[in-house]
């Protein structure tokens, strides 16, 4: 699986967060500790390959050129970071809003692994920057704009403290949550970001992956998370209006059993 995908599922996620946040049943433990160790893992395999860049870089050899290699390595870490930090914040919401610490300790631990990852591999691209300017340019201007998707899809979540906790311009995402088309029951809205993102993520990607086993356990690990009762009868996330609907229902059941209880 390519980290683009993994971006994508991150556009799910945001734009679907209700689903998982105001739904009744508890997420799979299970699931969300097998998130952290394919996460772990992979973190482990970026700094290993960065290492070897690092002394690539410092004992060049004739004929031996890096950069292809690590540009497809460093577009992984700054792709991948998208559904990173979406998937820290809609944990954090969650947790928050069920007032538990069930998540969100875990994905916070990726959360602080990868930007260990990336801030070595920024490092690695700045100080051999003239070797290749082509290069870094392409880089960089791909980190800028899946900062700033981030910060996009971080402004549809629910509860705006949590996004800005994983912003990269708290002031952005406060924007764009304000600016957040209210009642939408069509999603319509929410669909067209969503194609566009992916539209956006084609623009100059290298269709290589460095981790493609592991980046598909990290998407099966996220989605298991969301419960069959998240999805309707084709498969597809429910409105959060649905879920809201379905969440009276059970409530007023509860209380329902609990009187006759008494």
């Amino acid at each position: 699986m390519h980290a683009s995908q993994l971006a994508e599922i991150a556009g799910w996620v945001s734009t679907h967060s209700e689903g998982l946040v105001y739904g009744n049943q508890d997420q799979p433990k299970l699931v969300s500790s097998h998130y952290w160790t394919t996460s772990k893992l992979r973190v482990h395999r970026w700094i290993s390959v960065l290492k070897v860049f690092e002394q690539d870089f410092e004992n060049p050899q004739a004929g031996h050129d890096c950069w292809p290699a690590l540009q497809i390595v460093t577009q992984e870490i700054l792709v991948s970071e998208v559904l990173t930090r979406i998937w820290s914040a809609t944990v954090l919401t969650h947790d928050w809003y069920h007032k538990s610490d069930e998540l969100f300790g875990l994905a916070h631990s990726v959360h602080l692994s990868h930007l260990e990852a990336k801030n070595r591999a920024i490092r690695l691209l700045l100080a051999n920057r003239a070797s290749n300017e082509g290069a870094f340019d392409r880089i960089n201007s791909l980190r800028r704009r899946m900062e700033r998707w981030t910060d996009l899809f971080l402004g549809q979540l629910p509860y705006c403290e949590a996004a800005i906790a994983f912003s990269f311009d708290r002031n952005r995402v406060k924007d764009f949550f304000d600016e957040k088309t209210p009642n939408d029951q069509s999603g319509m809205g929410q669909k067209i970001l969503v194609a566009s993102f992916s539209t956006d993520l084609m623009r100059d990607m290298i269709p290589k992956a460095a981790n493609p086993d592991l980046n598909r356990e990290i998407a099966s690990g996220i989605l298991a998370c969301y419960p069959s009762d998240r999805f309707d009868s084709n498969g597809l996330p429910k409105s959060a209006r649905m879920i809201w609907v379905e969440k009276a229902h059970n409530d007023a059941q509860w209380l329902m059993d609990q009187l006759v209880k008494l």
